[in-house]
């Protein structure tokens, strides 16, 4: 009897001594065993493993799924727009793209943003010169959200893109990016911009 119970204290110190305690699984990088907190990222927006999280834009306002590997800064309006005293508050979304600028005053509106806000409701309406225009329709009446997305230009890049501390564009590609209002206003009936983009 007293052999029996001497060879399961032997069995059950040898198997304690062979188990892993909980901070070696902390530390080296495998999941908690005893239920305890799972490791986090360091930096809010960023996945493990250092992969940039997708952003939105405006969450809350419009929820626009921003392209991936793009930026977006909120209260962006001091850095955009340094001319204004008083601005209002804006956020602004940039990203790489192959070539130069489309247009120098911003004409033609980005597709992968624009696919990205069709796809979360947002229409573009119209457009001038580098303002362009969407609604989100409401269903049931006449009535719509409106805001406006304004392309950026080369020095309003180079300012958010210092911001940021993004680095330079590499060769071939460049910066582009809007700034858009914080909010939204409704419109009705003929206030709404009926005519489609261009």
């Amino acid at each position: 009897m007293l052999a029996r119970l001497g060879l399961a204290v032997v069995l059950a110190a040898s198997l304690a001594a062979c188990e892993p305690k909980a901070e070696e699984h902390a530390l080296d990088g495998a999941p908690e065993l005893d239920g305890g907190p799972k490791a986090t990222p360091d930096t809010p927006g960023e996945l493990a493993g250092g992969e940039q999280a997708q952003q939105i834009i405006l969450p809350g306002v419009m929820n626009i799924a921003a392209p991936m590997e793009a930026q977006v800064i909120n209260s962006c309006e001091k850095i955009v727009a340094v001319d204004y005293n008083q601005p209002p508050v804006m956020a602004c979304v940039f990203f790489l793209r192959d070539g130069a600028l489309p247009t120098p005053d911003g004409a033609e509106f980005d597709r992968v943003l624009d696919y990205q806000m069709a796809t979360a409701g947002w229409v573009q309406v119209g457009a001038t010169g580098a303002q362009h225009y969407f609604e989100y329709a409401k269903p049931g009446t006449d009535c719509a959200d409106v805001s406006v997305f304004t392309a950026l230009d080369a020095g309003q890049l180079d300012r958010l893109v210092k911001e940021a501390k993004a680095t330079a564009a590499p060769q071939g590609k460049s910066w582009q990016g809007y700034a858009v209002p914080a909010t939204v206003r409704e419109a009705c009936g003929a206030d709404r911009m009926k005519r489609q983009a261009r």
